[in-house]
């Protein structure tokens, strides 16, 4: 191999090897960053980062969130005034919206009473499923930070209040929260609300189901979720697997080469073109519904991730014409055009394979 080739694939390997560091370093292995439940700041169209604990005392971040559509509400198992109709608004969404990928979340606004057995037994009173309608609660208890957080989200009004700083509530009535329930989509961002619990009578005031409203919920999320064939929630880790299946296959195909394995060459090239084009498809798939990813973090780490970003979307278009170039020399058997071609191609194609994984561990961890 001369120097120069030798000197290009240097470069490359270090680069790529920097760039997989700082992914690795930046995802924190694909658990610290939900493991802590301090916030990275987020963008303006999407939930800031929060981290909870289901029924089953799994952990989940508001990232799981995403690639689904989703309607979230508020509530607390020993709640006496508008939970139990909240309870019973999203019973009928799950009856409503059976057959689609929606999913219902309702997270608690009293930590300390709702830890995951609690919620268990709540879950298993309303028959809730498991895998489509998730009970959410605080990791460790901090109502403070809680109320941050779901202003900052779901806005001023939905933040809950504590009545007995106010007076001695008694238990059950303690907690003041929003009766709405948020329709998020795949990428975490609210889309509407409605007031599915509202006050009747005059008198003796009771709370009541707004039928419409709930109604109306199920048909946004509905349209919103259109219910594709797919389940988009899969495609990031599918495209990943597609990205890293076409580097093995790359790294093969010029390993055979260079041995002068020209039948195991060519079946190693044709797949990874194969491989790669099934990854255009299922990410031109993906965004079609999911729309751009936006990176949670900001500052420095987010102009790296740009700038890879950058280079990775504008080499992989130019892959659109250099790939079939490449196949179409070797099919009509026209050599020296063939290897000068694919001198140029190969080292991109793998740049563009390798920085595919990066952004996923950048957007997602390791997950």
């Amino acid at each position: 191999m001369k120097h120069g080739s030798w000197l290009w694939w240097s470069l490359l390997i270090v680069g790529v090897a920097g760039m997989l560091a700082y992914a690795v370093y930046r995802s924190g292995w694909g658990v610290a960053d939900r493991l802590e439940p301090a916030a990275v700041p987020a963008g303006k169209d999407r939930l800031p980062l929060a981290v909870f604990l289901d029924r089953s005392g799994r952990t989940v971040s508001t990232r799981d969130l995403e690639g689904q559509v989703s309607i979230v509400g508020f509530f607390f198992s020993c709640c006496q005034a508008s939970c139990p109709k909240i309870c019973q608004a999203m019973q009928d969404l799950q009856r409503q919206l059976r057959g689609t990928d929606v999913r219902l979340v309702l997270i608690s606004v009293d930590p300390d009473t709702d830890r995951p057995e609690r919620l268990r037994q709540v879950a298993d009173s309303l028959q809730a499923n498991p895998e489509r309608w998730w009970f959410l609660t605080q990791t460790e208890s901090d109502p403070d930070r809680l109320f941050a957080w779901i202003e900052e989200g779901f806005g001023q009004a939905a933040r809950p209040k504590q009545l007995s700083w106010y007076h001695a509530a008694p238990r059950g009535w303690d907690i003041a929260h929003s009766n709405r329930l948020f329709l998020l989509d795949r990428q975490g961002r609210i889309r509407d609300s409605e007031l599915v619990v509202r006050l009747e009578g005059e008198d003796s005031p009771i709370f009541v189901v707004d039928d419409e409203a709930v109604a109306r919920l199920a048909e946004k999320a509905r349209r919103l979720d259109n219910s594709p064939w797919l389940p988009i929630r899969w495609l990031p880790r599918l495209n990943v697997l597609l990205n890293a299946t076409s580097l093995v296959l790359l790294l093969c195909g010029f390993a055979a080469i260079r041995l002068r394995r020209i039948h195991w060459h060519r079946r190693c090239m044709v797949a990874a073109a194969a491989v790669s084009a099934l990854f255009l498809a299922s990410y031109v798939y993906y965004h079609w519904y999911v729309g751009h990813t936006r990176y949670p973090g900001q500052g420095w780490d987010r102009s790296v991730y740009l700038a890879i970003l950058a280079s990775h979307v504008l080499l992989a278009a130019t892959l659109v014409g250099l790939v079939p170039t490449v196949l179409f020399l070797a099919l009509r058997q026209r050599w020296p055009a063939h290897r000068r071609w694919a001198r140029c191609t190969l080292p991109i194609w793998l740049y563009v394979c390798l920085t595919g994984i990066v952004v996923y561990v950048l957007l997602y961890g390791f997950r």
